[in-house]
């Protein structure tokens, strides 16, 4: 029942002219639209990914194994004097182990703690045997090797920063899309106000010029101008409202609201203080801009490639392990009196002709790097001469506005004058005409002033990327 009430009184507000401020269009915005959501899911990933590069730096435990492994077969044994003689058998080998394992993310190795039991059976002697090792410390560790761990964490903490500047940019995107499409609703409406009030005008105007034609005091040609200019104002009537329908629409397909109502829109017209230091704004928006996150991403990246391009051809590692070890009819006696056991391996593959490849490789890498730390050198300086030029407008477009609002008010003040003068024939249709021009003209100037100076002020935030 409240929500009946409430709908009606929404309804009822929005027939009755109560206004709609841009900033309940740009919460709505913030709220409801599709790029905050989406946004908002980016940024979920982006720590959800980043929660993966953490979480595979830490122990894990592991079991493997083979249980059974049957086999019965026939299977050739070569003999003193180089015969084979094959014999049946019927066995079943299998194995189960266990691995704490820990990744090393400064060196890319692995360190694990093991341990491992075999049973072997041979179902034609009717025997069986265990083998097993109750522990053995492992450690394999790569030399020269790409550390994928170590330049994972490194980018995908960028990534999740990133992340997070994306959200906050696209709320100042939307702020500024609001704004662009909120001031579109206002010079329609504008445009439709104004002809209002000129339709208005030339009517009380034609009634009194034809009462002036009655009495022989005025000509039918003025009647006829005031005629046609009766026909425009119903024109542009007309033509504003189409224009307004449009614009609601863009505007609601912003802020995906679903509302065929055309409320009347309040014009923002209180303008914010100004305290606006170029060094300090430069500043923010390097710390802040997710396009300057961007680039250091991608040169760690391409740094990340030339570690890899180097190491790639260079494969050296190292396994060491120690442990116990025992062999057995029983399980139990597995883990009695085992005797110590060591393994230690270098495996290395290294080519020693390669025509070139590894060092054209290595150079393709450093120059994606170069050409990628220019572009963002470049990218960052056209942003930066942006802010620049949007800081040093800004205050003269505020002037801009006080300027236009004097001459929107004068402008209304004269045409007052000559519409009462012209009523009482001390002024000619002429001036009138001129009067009503140079009144809509400013109203118009003093709107498009006002869209300049907050489409200025929310693409400063939106380069900045800053919420205050």
């Amino acid at each position: 029942m409240k929500r009946a009430y409430f709908f009606i009184f929404y309804i009822f507000s929005s027939i009755n002219g109560i206004s709609q401020s841009i900033d309940s269009y740009i919460n709505e915005g913030l709220s409801n639209s599709y790029e905050i959501r989406l946004a908002k899911s980016k940024l979920r990933l982006a720590e959800l990914e980043y929660r993966n590069i953490q979480l595979s730096n830490r122990p894990s435990l592991l079991v493997a194994g083979n249980a059974p492994v049957y086999n019965k077969d026939n299977y050739g044994i070569t003999q003193p004097d180089g015969t084979i003689k094959f014999l049946r058998r019927s066995q079943n080998y299998s194995n189960i182990g266990f691995s704490f394992l820990q990744p090393l993310p400064f060196t890319g190795g692995n360190i694990s703690l093991n341990t491992d039991l075999y049973r072997f059976d041979d179902f034609v002697s009717k025997s069986k045997q265990y083998n097993g090792t109750p522990i053995f410390l492992q450690i394999q560790q790569p030399l020269f090797a790409y550390n994928k761990y170590k330049w994972d964490k490194l980018i995908e903490s960028l990534k999740l920063q990133e992340a997070n500047k994306n959200h906050s940019f696209r709320i100042n995107q939307i702020k500024y899309e609001v704004c662009t499409a909120y001031f579109d609703v206002i010079e329609a409406q504008t445009n439709k106000q104004l002809a209002k009030t000129n339709l208005e005008n030339n009517k009380v105007n034609l009634t009194n010029e034809i009462r002036k034609v009655q009495l022989g005091t005025s000509t039918e040609d003025k009647v006829l101008q005031l005629e046609i200019l009766l026909l425009n104002s119903q024109h542009e009537i007309e033509s504003s409202e189409m224009r307004i329908k449009t614009a609601f629409t863009n505007l609601n397909l912003i802020v995906n609201k679903s509302d065929t109502l055309s409320p009347e829109l309040k014009i923002p017209e209180i303008l914010p203080t100004l305290q606006l230091n170029k060094d300090q704004l430069i500043e923010e928006f390097l710390r802040q801009s997710p396009v300057h996150l961007s680039f250091q991403i991608k040169l760690l990246e391409a740094q990340s490639n030339t570690s890899r391009v180097k190491s790639q051809t260079n494969n050296i590692n190292i396994t060491a392990s120690y442990g116990l070890t025992n062999s057995a009819l029983t399980i139990p006696s597995i883990y009695q009196n085992p005797y110590d056991q060591q393994r230690f391996n270098i495996s290395f593959s290294i080519p020693l002709l390669t025509w070139g490849k590894k060092k054209n490789s290595i150079l393709t890498a450093k120059l994606n790097e170069k050409n990628i730390e220019i572009s963002s050198q470049a990218e960052k300086a056209k942003i930066i001469t942006e802010i620049t030029s949007i800081i040093s407008e800004i205050p003269l477009l505020k002037r801009n506005v006080l300027s236009t609002l004097r001459i929107d008010t004068l402008s209304e003040k004269r045409f007052l004058i000559i519409n009462r003068l012209y009523i009482s024939g001390k002024a000619s249709l002429l001036e009138l005409q001129g009067a009503q021009v140079e009144k809509d003209s400013a109203r118009k100037n003093y709107i498009i002033a006002l869209r300049k100076f907050w489409e200025s002020w929310y693409l400063l935030h939106l380069k900045l990327n800053s919420d205050e």
